[in-house]
């Protein structure tokens, strides 16, 4: 497994009250990168959504996310109508970010680049944005190009291998390799929470190169039985791992958004939550 141990939490700062916090990947501490995955504190966003909602989609007010996203945005310097969102489908359609649509959803859901799952870019001083609430959040950075790349993968789009599709994506752009990248998997649903059907315990097995890894069962007291659980954060590593990128260079957060009060998380809240974001946000490079 990846390493486990190399996330801290900070804090954004500026603000009257409790900060927003982010989970970061710590050893991109020194790249010209600036990244990580909101927890639910330290926004205006009343119950159900308290507090730091990012998420335009899910019934809050307008006003509150809009307040909570200027607040992700002068933590990171830049005025919020850069903030660079893609409509999430749970598929594995991947988009570039071009000066075209830089800005797209900052305010508005349907203003979102459409039907993406991932989003990439070489911009720099530009932030991207990817909402979850249980589903894996994936950040890819390429130190060689100086590209980053945000990926929702839920069940389907981790299934799907949205994460490689992304680095082959990057790859035709801009020459990545998926040796030289670097790679964060941040707060999202565990094996001990994500239970699952027979039928879609199968589907894993049969999707993965080691399915040991992936599927296994628990015991439920309630029903007095066991029950198929996955694991996506495994099953993605072991994509990773079989195009090339090295195990020191993969970072899987050990924050289970199920059990986290710090997270959000669709499941234990029976769909009527907010959204953390995964942000990720290039510097200027030094001449």
């Amino acid at each position: 497994m990846a390493r486990q141990n190399r996330t801290v939490i900070r804090e954004g700062g500026g603000f009257p009250g409790r900060p927003f916090e982010f989970e970061a990947d710590a050893t991109l501490t020194g790249f010209p990168l600036m990244h990580g995955v909101t927890r639910r504190f330290g926004g205006v966003s009343k119950k159900p959504f308290d507090s730091f909602n990012l998420g335009l989609h899910v019934g809050d007010d307008i006003e509150a996310v809009w307040e909570n996203r200027r607040r992700l945005a002068k933590h990171l310097r830049v005025g919020p109508e850069l903030l660079t969102c893609a409509q999430q489908v749970h598929g594995t359609e991947i988009s570039e970010v071009t000066e075209a649509n830089v800005g797209a959803g900052a305010f508005q859901m349907d203003k979102a680049i459409p039907n993406s799952d991932a989003i990439f870019t070489r911009l720099e001083e530009v932030p991207l944005l990817l909402l979850v609430a249980d589903c894996v959040p994936v950040l890819v950075y390429d130190p060689n190009h100086h590209a980053v790349a945000v990926i929702h993968a839920g069940w389907r789009g981790t299934i799907g291998h949205v994460p490689i599709l992304t680095m082959e994506a990057m790859g035709n752009a801009y020459g990545t390799r998926p040796q030289d990248c670097h790679v964060y998997l941040g707060p999202s649903i565990h094996y001990n929470s994500f239970e699952v059907s027979e039928e879609l315990a199968e589907t894993f097995r049969k999707a993965s190169y080691i399915p040991d890894q992936i599927v296994g069962y628990r015991y439920r007291a309630d029903k007095g039985i066991q029950t198929p659980h996955v694991n996506l954060q495994q099953f993605i590593v072991q994509d990773l791992r079989q195009i090339g990128v090295p195990l020191q260079q993969i970072t899987v957060s050990p924050t289970d958004s199920m059990t986290a009060p710090g997270c959000y998380s669709y499941r234990r809240e029976f769909g009527k939550t907010g959204r953390m974001a995964l942000f990720a946000m290039l510097r200027k490079q030094k001449k």
